[in-house]
């Protein structure tokens, strides 16, 4: 059984591991106490002392601040007292409830987070003693899933190879001999045989052809690939009598000026 560990131990695994309903049943308990030391700071933080002072006030002041409310409730009692013309209420008796809450305040949370590092522990060790384990199938699991790795990665290259064949092949027929692989064989940024893609009727998809670099001048048996689905619109000739005239209103030639522009 291996030495209990520091309750700081890490008790938050991972969401995958499988753990027992034991070590699950423990990290609820350890969760539901902090939960419950949590929701009683919460609800009664007004009972926790703490430095209460002022800004004009230079020295700490200690107390809670249900207790200041309450002093000054008590202070607004006995100004009611005397102005009636009653006695003025009994002090330690108004404050009573109020410092009965605060001391219990002050000894319920160091209990309750006793409770839940005490929960941690025993959640803590009750996880470590069943790592090795969980570790040793989670290795066989690996083992297992390595294998199948190897497998499938096996049948990926041959798969590859077999790919590269027949694009080949595809090459030496589109190009009528010039070529004997794909384009990109060798090309540095990978050869994008895995955008090989087909038309219905079997021909290699354009936007394919292009991202695999199969060029028009590659081009010597045509029907091979589908033809651009978006050619670009074609350009007319440019013809000098499709020019608009042009009409100056005196002419281009200034005898006056020479061939650098200067006027003699």
């Amino acid at each position: 059984m291996p030495k209990p560990f520091d309750a700081n131990f890490a008790t938050e695994p991972p969401v995958d591991l499988p753990l027992s309903p034991k070590v699950k049943n423990l990290r609820k308990a350890y969760q539901d106490a902090e939960e419950a030391r949590e929701k009683y700071v919460q609800e009664n933080s007004r009972y926790r002392t703490r430095d209460v002072r002022e800004i004009w006030e230079t020295k700490p002041r200690y107390s809670a601040l249900a207790l200041e409310e309450a002093k000054k409730e008590l202070r607004e009692a006995e100004i009611a007292a005397v102005g009636a013309g009653k006695p003025l209420p009994d002090k330690d008796e108004f404050l009573a409830p109020v410092r009965a809450k605060m001391d219990d305040y002050d000894r319920t949370v160091p209990a309750l987070k006793a409770l839940a590092q005490k929960a941690k522990q025993e959640y803590s060790n009750a996880l470590l003693g069943e790592l090795k384990a969980m570790g040793l199938k989670e290795a066989e699991k690996a083992a297992k899933a390595r294998d199948e790795w190897e497998k499938a990665y096996k049948v990926a290259m041959e798969a590859r190879t077999t790919l590269e064949l027949h694009a080949g092949l595809f090459s030496w027929c589109l190009s009528a001999g010039d070529l004997d692989s794909a384009p990109r064989t060798g090309h540095s940024q990978g050869e994008n045989l895995e955008y090989w893609e087909l038309t219905e009727d079997g021909r290699l998809k354009f936007e394919a052809a292009r991202t695999l670099e199969y060029h028009d001048y590659m081009v010597k048996v045509e029907g091979l690939i589908e033809p651009d689905p978006n050619p670009p619109a074609p350009v007319e000739e440019w013809a000098a009598s499709k020019l608009p005239a042009q009409h100056y209103s005196k002419p281009i030639w200034d005898e006056r000026v020479n061939y650098v522009g200067e006027i003699y």
